[in-house]
């Protein structure tokens, strides 16, 4: 659909012969018209184009599941020219790379607004058609013209043309799929991952084995209800054309699939951990983490907000989460939101970067006693518990 659709704005000039509408046509349309498109139609001109589409793609549906005999009575009765046209290529198995030049050479190109708009619709909705391309995404592709003011009647529409149906005649092929869709093991981000990569064809021949309960489950986690439906649809083609054992291998290699994302996440979530946790001093840790909590509250905050976000952020690497609580209390939120941030980017410090921090936090601790008791004359307060934490952390080396 974006390759059409790109295709097509190469295509279209803002020339003349696409002009703005005229004053008439805007006061036809009435308050509230559509947003202009890149041919301008007015809303009433854009409805028209509308329904053509609703029409044609009723035409391909019926194409599709019935075959040429159904679909040469849409044909027979299609009033308009362009549609009619259409039908014929289809029918006459035209390739698709003729289809726009068999076009244009049949006279149908046009100045008029909104035979040009429809022209490109139809004219991108047959080379799909040709390609046997599920309705609900010939649809889409043709009322991608009409703006975005058509976007949600489109799906509208299609919910109720293509409302999905569960399989009640259920193809139940022996193996693990079903229970291991609807596992505790496999997360919904890794369902939906798995089947954006097996792609509809692998996804609906591996569902077509597997009862109501699985399919429903997968659907919820991969696609909105327009995709549901046209992944039932490729569901009961593939139990009509797919062999037992060949959707079976399908099976399996959608389960090959989620079994390797599901290995590379608990992977990587092991090696995360494990980074985060290689070669901490424990004790430095302790140290810390009970230096936090037993300073002076105006000292501890008065020491944050000097030191840069970053060196805090790193400190935070060593230290028990009963004192992140106190450091995010003695700080601003803007502030605690851009040390968040920073640490969520930050790769894991190594044992001596960690001690260099924490050895700096401690010196700016000193820091800040010292000009104090330089001032008053008398030397501040220390607890005794404070001076023993910062000695242990000062002589690591």
């Amino acid at each position: 659909m974006i390759n059409s659709l790109c295709r097509t704005k190469a295509l279209l000039s803002k020339t003349a012969s696409f002009a703005s509408p005229t004053p008439s046509e805007k006061k036809q349309a009435g308050p509230g018209s559509a947003s202009p498109t890149i041919f301008g139609l007015t809303a009433r001109k854009s409805a028209l184009c509308f329904e053509s589409a609703k029409r044609y793609v009723s035409a391909i549906q019926l194409y599709q599941s019935e075959g040429k005999e159904s679909f040469q009575l849409a044909v027979r009765d299609e009033k308009r020219k362009t549609l009619k046209f259409a039908y014929a290529l289809i029918a006459s198995s035209t390739p698709q790379e003729s289809i726009r030049p068999t076009f244009f050479s049949g006279g149908f190109g046009s100045t008029s607004l909104q035979d040009a708009c429809e022209l490109e619709m139809v004219i991108h909705g047959t080379e799909l058609a040709q390609k046997n391309v599920h309705p609900i995404t010939i649809m889409r592709t043709m009322t991608a013209f009409l703006g975005f003011p058509f976007f949600d009647e489109t799906e509208k529409w299609l919910l109720e043309k293509f409302p999905g149906r569960h399989h009640q005649e259920e193809l139940i092929i022996p193996g693990d799929m079903a229970e291991i869709l609807q596992g505790k093991t496999q997360s919904i981000g890794q369902i939906a991952l798995a089947t954006r990569l097996a792609g509809p064809q692998l996804v609906a021949a591996a569902l077509a084995g597997c009862p109501q309960e699985a399919i429903s489950h997968l659907q919820a986690a991969a696609f909105d209800a327009l995709g549901s439906s046209l992944m039932d649809d490729e569901i009961n083609s593939a139990r009509n054309r797919l062999s037992s054992d060949e959707i079976a291998d399908a099976q399996n290699a959608f389960l090959e699939l989620l079994g390797s994302l599901h290995e590379k996440s608990a992977a990587h979530d092991a090696v995360e951990e494990e980074s985060w946790n290689i070669d901490i001093d424990k004790d430095l840790v302790s140290d810390i983490s009970n230096l936090i909590l037993e300073l002076d509250e105006k000292i501890l905050k008065t020491v944050l907000t000097s030191l840069d976000p970053r060196i805090v952020a790193s400190l935070i690497q060593v230290m028990k989460p009963i004192a992140h609580d106190r450091l995010f209390s003695s700080i601003a939120s803007s502030r605690g939101k851009k040390i968040l941030d920073i640490l969520e980017s930050s790769d894991p410090l190594s044992a001596n970067d960690l001690t260099r921090i924490a050895q700096l936090f401690a010196q700016k601790i000193l820091s800040e006693i010292a000009p104090r008791n330089k001032a008053l004359g008398n030397p501040l307060p220390l607890p005794s518990k404070v001076r023993i934490l910062l000695t242990s952390i000062l002589r690591r080396e």
